[in-house]
């Protein structure tokens, strides 16, 4: 069973499950998008239940006896459980890990007009494969290396060169306005080497992570100068932050 069935199943043993439809609809079109190739539309919704949800849909069911209501309860708490599993669903099937869709591309294209763009260990491609769509040149490297471990560059969405992060670098870095890189490992120290090799280049580099958390290495974030920049602001009121994970796109020096 995969894993949107699960979440049917969750509310079908609720009162009035049927509420939480609209949800799990929306994460069924992400999931659809990602089998059809395609990128998800539009930035992703908070999915777990907030506090004043629970509240409100607990009040609603109070003519239920203590037993029954226990049950709900038991219910509503594996639902939320299971809502909360979406990231890793994500990650695990679809091998999607940033949160990329065609609004978030278009941003980026948007603040960043008739400009080219190189993407280094790229996985499947989402990144580049959103930023073809909308007409900009982009150059999409990755060795495919993690492809080894799960489905990380098994589910191509674009074309990808076979190149790792610094041969990537040394062979179009000096060709393009500006390095992108989307969560790069956080146990791994390639982003420190590609941030040192950044400062020799005039590209602008642009990294999605979570500061000090999900993504990227210590020696990543202890190093990297985090720069403002309105175009990066606009961007990120594209770029889902839907769950605990609070990754965004961030200007590097």
């Amino acid at each position: 069973m995969n894993y949107i069935d699960g979440l049917r199943e969750d509310t079908a043993v609720l009162p009035n499950g049927m509420m939480f439809n609209a949800r799990i609809k929306f994460m069924e079109r992400i999931c659809q998008a990602l089998l059809n190739n395609e990128l998800p539309k539009y930035h992703f919704p908070q999915f777990q239940l907030k506090e004043k949800e629970i509240t409100s849909y607990m009040e609603s069911n109070v003519n239920l006896n203590e037993v029954e209501f226990q049950t709900m309860a038991a219910h509503l708490e594996k639902f939320d459980h299971d809502l909360g599993e979406f990231r890793t669903y994500l990650q695990t099937r679809f091998g999607y890990w940033a949160t990329i869709t065609q609004d978030f591309a278009a941003a980026i294209k948007a603040e960043f007009p008739n400009e080219t763009f190189l993407e280094l260990m790229a996985g499947n491609g989402y990144l580049s494969k959103g930023l073809r769509d909308v007409g900009v040149e982009t150059y999409c490297t990755d060795d495919l290396s993690w492809s080894k471990y799960n489905q990380t560059g098994n589910l191509k969405m674009t074309e990808i060169e076979s190149l790792d992060a610094l041969s990537a670098l040394e062979k179009y870095g000096h060709k393009v306005d500006n390095v992108i890189v989307a969560w790069s490992p956080d146990r791994e120290d390639i982003d420190y080497q590609v941030l040192q090799k950044m400062r020799q280049l005039d590209a602008s580099f642009l990294v999605i992570g979570e500061k000090n958390g999900a993504t990227d290495s210590k020696e990543f974030w202890d190093e990297a100068n985090l720069i403002d920049d309105p175009r990066i602001e606009k961007i990120n009121q594209v770029y889902s932050r839907y769950d605990l994970v609070h990754d965004q796109l961030y200007l590097v020096k």
